[in-house]
């Protein structure tokens, strides 16, 4: 039988031509229209196939097929926000022989793939050992509402993996957590704003300056108007857990400060200009896990809990297993001078040993197909598997292949896609089917 990668690829990019950035509710999803509409379209895509399928209050959906003790493929799809800078359209457009577009890699096609592998197996006649259960969750990108919708009503597989990462395997998670941290305004800053999300490295910051202020930079562009100095900063977007395949804005605006008016701006540039933490003294690092990462995604003046004006930033880190959240918070707590700071959002870190019978089966079908001799491998990104007892992520980023997850013209190629096809066939039929 002919293998369904095309039929896949024509309901993928229906699926991405979906706005699904949250938005504010409607009837059919706490995440906006976006969100229900492709959770709508999953379900009924599913039950085309003969699946049994359920949507849970535009949370999540659930699709499933055989019996048994459940096994768990858990991926969402909602993305992150996109900009109108693209070289192709970003609700989906194949040129060039890539696919564009936001969520074809983050998760919105690594999933569709195994949907379809799973089809294809039933297809030919495979029979499931297990309850095969979708989970596709609406929220991950801001929030991991819809998981823990799910686990208030229904109960989580133990075992899953999620296509929401790398190959080969991914065994190791580091922590996650993103902090709100306030902090005295500096001198004569009236407003900053910068950023969109704690877990994007932050791609354009503007400021304004009481007073006039001489400065040059090649990244920023400085207005002098009406007594007052407008200054915007550019960068490039990335993923926070790779920070330094972006370039942060802040950097640049912190530059053109520090050079200009010196005191709490050169504090902020030597504090926060660092990708590994080291100016806020959480470079930390393990055997298990390697090093931290540090981003600052988001600044603004906010008030903090005293009803007070603060310069306001998201921190988003990700770090060592042997690490807490708590270490972490004292430490930026202590170097920053902060006024204070909060955990905002957190996911513990996720350890499965790499001699682990999942493990060992998804890396065998991995090496399988791509002919290499590949081992697990640890990353800061955050995944639905830590929603699981015994979970790992799994694909869909190949080694050596550029990583778009999050950034602009988010793309794969036609040629990777259907590896990435077939890697997920191999592994779900090694893994569930008779």
């Amino acid at each position: 039988m002919k293998d369904q990668f095309e039929q896949m690829l024509q309901k993928t990019m229906q699926l991405i031509a979906i706005d699904s950035v949250q938005a504010a509710p409607c009837d059919r999803s706490p995440f906006g229209k976006g969100v229900a509409d492709c959770l709508d379209l999953v379900c009924n895509t599913a039950k085309e196939m003969g699946m049994q399928v359920h949507n849970e209050g535009g949370y999540y959906c659930t699709c499933d097929v055989g019996d048994g003790e459940p096994f768990g493929i858990l991926g969402h799809i909602d993305v992150v926000p996109y900009d109108d800078d693209w070289s192709a359209n970003p609700l989906g457009e194949i040129k060039d022989e890539y696919v564009f577009g936001r969520g074809i890699l983050d998760d919105k096609g690594p999933m569709m793939c195994c949907l379809y592998a799973v089809n294809q197996l039933l297809q030919e006649g495979y029979k499931p050992n297990c309850k095969i259960r979708f989970i596709f969750g609406g929220n991950e990108e801001s929030g991991w509402k819809c998981i823990e919708k799910y686990n208030q009503v229904d109960a989580m597989p133990t075992k899953g993996f999620s296509p929401d990462g790398d190959f080969p395997v991914i065994n190791c998670e580091k922590g996650l957590v993103g902090y709100d941290v306030y902090l005295d305004i500096p001198q004569r800053l009236e407003d900053i704003q910068g950023g969109s999300r704690g877990n994007v490295v932050m791609a354009k910051c503007s400021c304004v300056i009481d007073g006039e202020i001489s400065a040059h930079n090649k990244d920023a562009q400085i207005e002098v108007k009406d007594g007052k100095t407008y200054i915007t900063a550019y960068g490039k977007p990335a993923h926070a857990s790779t920070p330094w395949e972006g370039d942060n804005a802040l950097w640049h605006m912190l530059d053109v400060l520090s050079d200009a008016l010196g005191g709490n701006y050169s504090f902020l540039k030597d504090k926060l200009a660092h990708n590994d933490g080291s100016g806020a003294d959480v470079k930390l690092c393990d055997e298990k896990s390697g090093n931290l990462t540090f981003n600052v995604g988001v600044v603004n003046i906010e008030k903090d809990s005293d009803g007070k004006d603060a310069l306001h930033l998201i921190i988003d880190v990700r770090h060592p297993v042997t690490y807490t959240k708590e270490d972490i918070l004292q430490r930026l707590l202590t170097s920053l001078g902060a006024r204070e700071v909060k955990v905002r959002n957190f996911h513990d870190p996720l350890y499965i040993d790499s001699n682990n019978k999942l493990v060992q089966d998804l890396l065998l079908a991995y090496n399988q197909v791509t002919g290499e001799d590949a081992k697990p491998i640890t990353i800061g990104g955050g995944t639905y598997a830590r929603a699981l007892k015994c979970g790992v992520a799994f694909g869909p980023i190949f080694p050596g292949m550029e990583s778009t997850i999050h950034q602009k013209d988010e793309r794969v190629s036609i040629k990777d896609f259907k590896k990435m096809y077939d890697v997920y066939y191999a592994a779900i039929k090694k893994l569930l089917f008779a």
